[in-house]
């Protein structure tokens, strides 16, 4: 039996998420700070993940090599993130070690050193992760679809941010970004597996009790989608094309619908992009399609790889697809959509690690936990005239854009293909 997520909000406005999962013989701790791209401008950007770096670099209290050490020998697997919403420290160990485990990170997250010597030295680390990022289609594609169709919005940002960006900043600039964002309200505590609760919580008052409220509270990503054709030109063997579409946000009841209608029509082997453009045609290696919810704001995009000869025939397959899809589904694609939905979400949650995730980021962004039962529920409900209004609702051609990345041709081609969008 799972047991439900206990939510504990503080006095500075700190919140704890506890879930207790009694089989397990592991702790999993997540931080969740509301600190990423979408909150950085021109002069920031990549300051979110530039912090996310440090925060591994020593303490006030431990240096990187005992933040290392001390991980190490209770056998604990440590890591973090940035994305546009958030930065996020996690670490899993055995249950006996959880209270090690969270102090590490704790101590990590409150009292980071980030003296400026560090800060010179992972300057060149950060660089050699764009370039490395710079070096993959997809990647560069997909920054460049990002840049193009949220322009004018922080939503545009690179989440590494640039050169340029990187290397401008100083000690005092992570300093002073960091006492404003990974404030208590905007901070989230998941615990999640076997531990004491009693334990775990001195840990963390510990390291919070003294801390007040900034009154600085999370608001919600919004943005403008922009229809337009962005060609990125690289010597890549193969061209990436992301054909995008304004989406439907976490906010609308509609979302199950269109998660489900992007695994119909890419996001798996039976869907039918991969069956007409991989299995029929063979056109492409890679064929995917999702809908990103970031905020009050979201983008269903549809990607693929492929040979800088064929992007024509692949982007009008696409829009034939498109076109006949809601007179082409039936109830047994449905079905075998929410059954492939409903076992990715139930075996992602198998892990006590990934559960920590799923709480701290719906507490953090949208403030309450949906249950187990509410989402699965939620994927069982949705009809077949729920799949084609949220299809009718996204793919309006004259909304589209387009991104190519690679041997890409000029603008005007792939506005022609597109219809003169």
């Amino acid at each position: 039996m799972i047991n439900k997520p206990e939510i504990i909000e503080y006095q500075n406005g700190l919140r704890v998420i506890l879930q207790d999962l009694p089989y397990t013989g592991i702790c999993s701790v997540n931080i969740k700070f509301a600190s990423g791209s979408c909150w950085e401008d021109e002069s920031t950007s990549g300051i979110s993940h530039f912090i996310e770096h440090m925060l591994f670099k020593g303490t006030t209290h431990r240096t990187a090599f005992q933040i290392a050490e001390e991980t190490d020998e209770i056998g604990g697997i440590a890591n973090a993130y940035t994305a546009k919403e958030n930065t996020c420290l996690y670490v899993s160990a055995l249950s006996e070690h959880g209270p090690k485990a969270l102090d590490i990170l704790c101590d990590m997250a409150v009292n980071p050193l980030m003296a400026e010597a560090d800060v010179t030295t992972e300057k060149s680390v950060i660089i050699d992760e764009i370039e490395m990022y710079d070096d993959s289609p997809e990647d560069v594609c997909a920054e460049a679809n990002d840049e193009a169709v949220w322009e004018g919005s922080p939503l545009s940002l690179k989440i590494l941010g640039t050169r340029e960006s990187v290397n401008r900043f100083t000690a005092v600039d992570l300093r002073e970004r960091h006492k404003k964002f990974f404030t208590p309200e905007r901070t989230v505590i998941s615990i999640c597996g076997h531990f004491n609760k009693d334990e775990m919580l001195n840990v963390i008052d510990k390291y919070y009790s003294d801390s007040e409220n900034t009154g600085f509270e999370i608001t919600s990503t919004e943005a403008e989608f922009k229809s337009k054709v962005t060609t990125v030109e690289r010597d890549f063997r193969q061209n990436q094309i992301i054909l995008s579409f304004p989406g439907i946000d976490n906010y609308d009841s509609r979302k199950y619908a269109a998660l489900l209608l992007s695994n119909m029509l890419g996001a798996s082997t039976s869907s039918k992009l991969f069956q007409r453009l991989r299995e029929e045609l063979g056109l492409v290696y890679s064929v995917d399609c999702y809908n990103t919810a970031i905020g009050k704001t979201a983008i269903f995009s549809i990607c693929a790889g492929l040979s800088p000869g064929d992007e024509k025939e692949v982007i009008e397959e696409t829009k034939k697809i498109i076109a006949d899809f809601c007179n082409t589904i039936t109830e047994k694609d449905l079905s075998r959509a929410i059954e492939q939905a409903v076992s990715g979400f139930v075996m992602g949650l198998e892990s006590s690690s990934s559960r920590a995730s799923r709480n701290s980021r719906q507490i953090l962004l949208y403030g309450k936990i949906t249950s187990d039962e509410e989402a699965i529920s939620a994927y069982r409900s949705v009809t077949l005239d729920d799949i084609k209004n949220a299809a009718h609702s996204i793919f309006d051609m004259s909304k589209a854009s387009l991104c190519v990345a690679g041997k890409v041709k000029s603008n005007k081609y792939y506005y022609d293909i597109l219809g003169g969008t």
